[in-house]
């Protein structure tokens, strides 16, 4: 049986996007005219304030190295590492009553 990865911090997907960005020597304005984004979404994703969604995943894809999936799955890891800490929380505040 493998072992299934299941990391106890999160990493919000718009780091990855400031990394990619910043790699490519492109600003925030560049990205958000090349993919047709706003710039306050682009700018919003990279403050962790929005996630990224289909649309915008395939999107960053037509600017950016990195392939619709990858931003999508960033997304759901993120997503569910954070779902799993909530649970845990609650978990944890039951078992202290």
């Amino acid at each position: 049986m493998a072992t299934e990865f299941k990391p106890n911090y999160a990493v919000h997907p718009g780091i990855l996007l400031r990394e990619e960005i910043e790699a490519l020597n492109l600003t925030q304005k560049e990205v958000s005219q090349k993919a047709g984004i706003s710039k306050t979404i682009v700018n919003e994703i990279i403050k962790g304030k929005r996630g990224i969604n289909a649309e915008i995943a395939v999107r960053l894809e037509s600017v950016l190295e990195s392939p619709a999936r990858f931003w999508l799955n960033a997304q759901s890891l993120y997503d569910e590492t954070i779902a799993r800490a909530k649970l845990r929380q609650i978990e944890i505040s039951a078992a202290a009553v």
